[in-house]
């Protein structure tokens, strides 16, 4: 395989020869690539012990790390549900580290290697555990981090204080990856915007503060028709009894601008009518929705909706549980509004209130977290739901296929009902 490497990636293989070598900055500016190859020569060399790579899940880890490693390897890559392999001789240990309980994979463990992926999402805790496993003479790790707040702990705790530690820092930006095209750079930056654009283009920790979709504008993104050209169309939904229930229809087409248009809303808050509903009141909601979108195709559902996914597919209408990545999910939606791909129609009245009033929590981001504040955010969780669990954060709309449920169509056969067959 014939590798082209920049200069700066060159160095970074070069020295990176401290205990902690991080590898920081913009999204595809060749960071994780540079890092990978030096895993790999260190892996090779490193003293003799046991290796760990560690990454947000497993799925994360598999897609950045391990395929790309193997593909230099030049050999088929382990199944996803492998939870290690022998590699050059040696234990080699997967790892995702979303959340504390990572902590109990890394007891015992004692290291000579590890390699990190995205490590400002991993908790401090689980990186301070992985430091004390690494205790074999000579042992080091290496790691991909995307900027985030300036208050996040990797920034406090060790980059702004890399004097205390045997550590070694390189910043990289989109136009460091020699791989990448001008087309495909002008993409991804146009993909970008805020907060995100500054962390993730400029490779700044850059606070997110203010308003979330500030790119939005009412006179272009609310629109007083229906392109009546969608495909067909997603449902997005946001269950509550308690809280608020919302539920958005959003129309899809690849080949005309808007690609998406959000084309009705429904919302109901009990804390305001008095009355609450229970879940087979809901689904008869749901249905009626539905009447006006025979082409509906896939229904997301928010995941913490059990009982209500229950009644929903007790009556034949099959859902996906969403993907409820929140940080991401604004991202992407941002990038849509952003680019003009995303617009709605203005009778979704309290969507757009609620667009509007989106902030990010101040007191939160001092801490280091990105967290929106929650509050009227319903419809806004709802679209999320339908959008960013259908795309999946693609930069280029096209058609995409889930794997878990079916596509399907409603046909109504009654006025009070729905039967839902598959297509």
């Amino acid at each position: 395989m014939h590798i082209s490497l920049s200069e700066k990636q060159k160095v970074a293989i070069a020295e990176s020869n401290a205990r902690i070598n991080l590898w920081i900055g913009a999204v595809r500016s060749g960071k994780t690539f540079s890092s990978i190859i030096k895993f790999i020569s260190a892996l090779q060399k490193a003293p003799w012990g046991d290796v760990m790579i560690l990454g947000y899940n497993r799925d994360t880890l598999q897609r950045n790390v391990i395929n790309p490693m193997y593909q230099l390897l030049g050999t088929d890559p382990p199944s996803i549900g492998s939870k290690g392999i022998k590699l050059f001789g040696r234990n080699v240990y997967f790892v995702g580290a979303h959340n504390e309980g990572a902590i109990s994979r890394l007891q015992g463990a004692t290291l000579a290697l590890s390699y990190v992926d995205e490590i400002t999402r991993i908790p401090q805790s689980v990186w301070s555990m992985l430091m004390t496993r690494l205790s074999v003479t000579d042992a080091k790790v290496y790691g991909t981090a995307n900027p985030e707040s300036p208050s996040h702990w990797l920034k406090l705790e060790y980059l702004d204080r890399k004097d205390l530690f045997d550590l070694k820092e390189w910043n990289f930006y989109i136009d460091d990856n020699p791989a990448l095209d001008e087309k495909y750079k002008s993409a991804i930056k146009s993909e970008l915007t805020g907060v995100w654009y500054r962390r993730y283009i400029l490779g700044e920790w850059a606070v997110a503060e203010g308003a979330i979709y500030d790119m939005f504008d009412p006179l272009f993104h609310v629109l007083e028709d229906s392109p009546r050209w969608n495909q067909y169309t997603i449902i997005g939904i946001d269950y509550g009894t308690t809280n608020p229930f919302g539920m958005v229809a959003i129309g899809f087409n690849n080949t005309h601008r808007p690609f998406l248009f959000i084309d009705k809303e429904f919302y109901y808050d009990s804390s305001v009518t008095g009355i609450s509903k229970t879940d087979a009141q809901y689904a008869d909601m749901v249905e009626e929705f539905l009447i006006d979108f025979p082409n509906a195709k896939y229904i997301y559902l928010d995941p913490s909706a059990a009982s209500f996914e229950t009644e929903l597919r007790r009556r034949g209408v099959k859902v996906i549980s969403a993907n409820n990545d929140v940080e991401n999910g604004i991202r992407y939606v941002a990038s849509l509004f952003h680019k003009g791909d995303l617009q709605i129609h203005r009778s979704c009245k309290n969507l757009i209130r609620e667009i509007q009033g989106y902030v990010w929590d101040l007191e939160a981001s001092s801490k280091g977290k990105d967290k929106p504040i929650k509050k009227a955010d319903h419809l806004l969780d709802a679209a999320r739901y339908g959008i960013f669990s259908h795309f999946g954060g693609k930069l280029f709309l096209e058609d995409p296929k889930p794997k878990t449920e079916p596509t399907q169509q409603f046909k109504p056969y009654n006025s009070y009902g729905w039967f839902g067959g598959t297509t």
